[in-house]
């Protein structure tokens, strides 16, 4: 199984939106590290995120912006994308941000981003 610890692969503050709001952001996150991994994935296999470790928490516009991201850039549908994610923690308090980002994918619609593929 591929996985993202996304406090040591990424940021230990994942914060803002898009890159013009800095390299922590939830653009840079997916196209950069979780669409870069999807595409590595083989049939049924799944990517697991690894949400709690060297970070203290998320601001939904990262959250949107990095998952529901992927369908709305036309790159997966939301139900693809849900098929391929599982999520891991250890703090649960992060079962909020798993659920948020759950709602955050199924909410999105395919090819809704300016400027999607």
């Amino acid at each position: 199984m591929q996985s993202i610890n996304v406090g040591k692969d990424f940021s230990d503050h994942p914060i803002g939106r898009y890159r013009d709001d800095g390299p922590e952001s939830g653009e840079v996150f997916r196209e950069d590290v979780l669409i870069p991994k999807l595409q590595l994935l083989k049939g049924s296999e799944k990517l697991e995120i690894i949400l709690d470790d060297d970070v203290e928490g998320y601001g939904s516009s990262f959250l949107v912006e990095a998952f529901a991201g992927v369908v709305k850039v036309g790159f997966m549908t939301s139900e693809q994308l849900l098929e391929k994610l599982t999520f891991k923690y250890s703090d649960e308090d992060f079962e909020f941000f798993e659920k948020k980002i759950k709602e955050y994918i199924s909410e999105a619609s395919t090819g809704s981003a300016k400027g999607s593929r």
